[in-house]
């Protein structure tokens, strides 16, 4: 499975949602993912950043 670099666009399922974002960083394991002010909110979070598992996530846009 490919790894998303900084800047790909991405989407990824929580809470029965599908989320689309942009990787703003990389880890070993995951990724940080700044996803829209509605989806955050939809998703009951205080800030627009999450952290997403390199196994659970598809590039949509490099």
């Amino acid at each position: 499975m490919a790894k998303a670099k900084e800047g790909h666009v991405i989407s990824f399922k929580r809470d029965n949602m599908t989320i689309k974002g942009r990787v703003s960083i990389l880890y070993q394991n995951s990724a940080v993912v700044e996803i829209s002010h509605d989806d955050a909110i939809n998703l009951g979070y205080s800030t627009d950043r999450t952290v997403v598992n390199h196994k659970n996530y598809k590039i949509l846009k490099s």
